[in-house]
């Protein structure tokens, strides 16, 4: 899966767009205040802090009614911003940049994740990344972030996923956690909570599984410390336009709302069940492993700017062929 969108798709959408929801209709696309906004999250640990802020009523005044939904896989989430049915997401931060680039007014607002990918592994021989080195493993969305981030980390340890390991790929992280947990594959790179879940699930059967590598960690070392920005927030330069309002309420809250869940895990796992169905226990757990933030991307454009050119070098079309220009990143 490379989770892109068909250029034809794109280009015809982009092409309607004066009859449409992305081109600057006659009246506002979004009323002030934002009315019905329909607020997409992605299925992983670091969005509880936009539902947590949604949750606490920090988005009432500016967004009255809004709902929350999770999005499955970047293909629903990618037809939902071009269709223009959200203006407001949390997301893998190559996927509006990649948009940004094709023309799709996005802006990337804040980074809530610094890196969620591991190499789980029942073979107590893997302990660094070099002794990966002839072994078997399963992989997910090839092609797309997790894969690129892994094949960009092993080219820096001068070594070819396709030659130096073998690695068969499956839909998605739960697939290959499921058969890491029953016996059926000895190692699996895998993001969270599907790590844990992992983990959790060979544990109840007499299995030991293990974070073998943090590919965050990985990353950090070959990119003189600068951390892995995986997932954050995205708005539409729209939604802003009309409800500045909006705008004001994330940048005051996503902070503390990040602080809240940190600071009461058992009460965010409770959220976590309750509105992005994951298990509490689950998440709990994961939550250590996750590296959640809550930073402006224009405070982490040197390690954005980084991870993009490292995407760029494996697969530009990742990116839409280049760097997203500097108005992309906003202070949070």
């Amino acid at each position: 899966m490379n989770g892109l969108l068909d250029r034809r798709q794109l280009l015809g959408v982009l092409a309607c767009g004066a009859a449409g929801a992305l081109a600057a209709p006659a009246g506002p696309l979004f009323a002030a205040p934002a009315r019905g906004l329909e607020i997409l999250g992605a299925p992983n640990a670091s969005t509880i802090v936009l539902v947590r802020l949604l949750q606490s009523g920090g988005l009432d005044a500016a967004a009255p009614g809004a709902t929350f939904r999770l999005w499955r896989d970047t293909d629903e989430l990618r037809a939902a911003i071009v269709s223009g049915r959200s203006g407001l997401f949390s997301t893998p931060t190559h996927v509006p940049a990649n948009l940004a680039n094709r023309g799709l007014p996005l802006k990337l607002l804040a980074i809530l994740s610094m890196g969620h990918l591991f190499v789980v592994s029942s073979d107590e021989s893997i302990r660094s990344f070099t002794d990966l080195a002839g072994k078997s493993l399963v992989g997910f969305f090839r092609n797309d972030m997790p894969d690129l981030v892994f094949r960009s980390i092993a080219r820096g340890h001068g070594m070819d996923p396709d030659k130096d390991m073998t690695i068969t790929y499956v839909r998605t992280p739960m697939e290959a956690a499921q058969m890491l947990a029953a016996g059926r594959a000895t190692t699996a790179v895998l993001s969270e909570p599907p790590a844990t879940a992992a983990i959790m699930m060979a544990r109840k059967e007499g299995r030991i599984l293990n974070r073998a590598i943090s590919l965050q960690e990985e990353w950090k070392k070959q990119h003189n410390g600068l951390g892995l920005p995986m997932a954050g927030i995205a708005i539409h330069e729209r939604l802003i336009e009309e409800c500045p309002e909006l705008l004001a309420a994330l940048r005051s809250g996503l902070k503390p709302a990040k602080d809240w869940v940190m600071s009461d895990r058992e009460a965010a796992a409770q959220l976590a069940e309750q509105r992005m169905d994951i298990k509490a226990p689950m998440f709990a757990a994961s939550l250590a492993h996750f590296n959640v933030v809550a930073e402006g991307a224009a405070q982490l454009k040197p390690g954005l700017v980084a991870f993009y050119e490292a995407l760029l070098a494996l697969s530009p079309d990742t990116l839409a062929g280049r760097l997203p220009p500097d108005s992309f990143y906003l202070d949070l």
